[in-house]
């Protein structure tokens, strides 16, 4: 593993460590909403960075980091309320991966 991956795996754990006091662990829109603030700003800082090799490790990492999250919750037999949140996620994660990377190109490239 290359060092930006580990950097978006250490950005992604602090983020949810940050936000994960602000939000409630039930609905789908607030998991929505949850995952907007942890992955936007890792795909904004992968666009903004405009690497190619970011790229890769951000969805490596972010698809790793979610799937350890549901591990974990599957472990300490946390409730996981529908399949449908699971998918909600993981589709949410690339959405909001992709915006991000989107978003942060477009400001990159008016510098």
């Amino acid at each position: 593993m290359n060092l930006a991956f580990w950097r978006y795996l250490l950005i992604l754990s602090l983020l949810f460590i940050f936000w994960g006091e602000f939000f409630d662990s039930g609905g789908t829109l607030n998991q929505l909403a949850f995952n907007f603030a942890l992955f936007y700003p890792v795909g904004f800082l992968v666009g903004y960075r405009g690497k190619s090799e970011n790229l890769s490790s951000a969805y490596i990492a972010a698809f790793l980091f979610n799937l350890l999250s549901y591990l974990i919750a599957y472990l300490v037999e946390f409730p996981i309320e529908s399949w449908l949140i699971v998918v909600a996620d993981f589709t949410s994660l690339v959405v909001y991966l992709n915006i991000g990377i989107y978003v942060g190109r477009r400001a990159q490239s008016k510098e």
